[in-house]
């Protein structure tokens, strides 16, 4: 979506062909179609970007462009594909068994979705998918809350001071155990996508 004009002609040319050639290439990777997806220009991507991305159900997906952020010219070329392959993954397992209501079932939609944007880094983990502090002690407060819906989504993955919990902890929790399981049981993370949350218990640490 670009009518304002402030995506300049050579860089919107240039995301096109970018995000044509990731559709094309992720579609058939998921065996996924029938998605909408949009592209708009907000200041609302992350500061270490410039891009965000969304996926609230299984038919729609939506990337937000901060060209204006100091990291976006140099960035986009390998965020834009993946954040796209990070949501087209949620909308692959939003037909399946859902994103998930409960941390667990939260843990493992992020980590799944993390693990697959990873070829499109060049089998780099994303900036939020490993955090510098240890993560026993985030695994050994998330146990008790597994199984419940009312965890805390935005404490747990975008941080909270009064919560002590740091930004993106739930994402790097979520990278960790898909990790785990991948050491033990080495599968695709597209064949993954319908896969039940249950199947990845037995890889929580504690």
């Amino acid at each position: 979506m670009n009518a304002g004009g402030l995506l300049p002609g050579a860089l919107a040319g240039d995301l096109r062909e970018v995000l044509d050639a990731a559709l094309a290439r992720q579609g058939q990777r998921l065996g996924l179609d029938g998605v909408d997806v949009a592209v708009r220009v907000l200041p609302w991507g992350l500061p270490e970007t410039g891009v965000h991305g969304y996926a609230p159900a299984g038919h729609y997906a939506e990337l937000t462009l901060s060209p204006q952020n100091p990291n976006f010219a140099a960035l986009w070329g390998t965020e834009v594909p993946a954040t796209l392959a990070h949501e087209l993954h949620h909308c692959r397992r939003w037909r399946g068994p859902g994103y998930g209501e409960t941390l667990l079932e939260v843990l493992v939609s992020e980590g799944l979705a993390q693990h697959h944007e990873r070829e499109e880094r060049g089998g780099q983990p994303a900036p939020y998918s490993r955090l510098t502090a240890d993560l026993a002690p985030l695994w050994a407060r998330a146990a008790p809350l597994l199984d419940r819906r009312d965890y805390g989504h935005a404490a747990w993955f975008f941080g909270s001071e009064e919560a002590g919990l740091p930004r993106w902890a739930g994402y790097a929790l979520g990278y960790d155990l898909v990790r785990r399981f991948q050491e033990r049981r080495a599968q695709d993370t597209a064949a993954l996508a319908d896969a039940p949350a249950e199947v990845f218990r037995p890889f929580v640490p504690v």
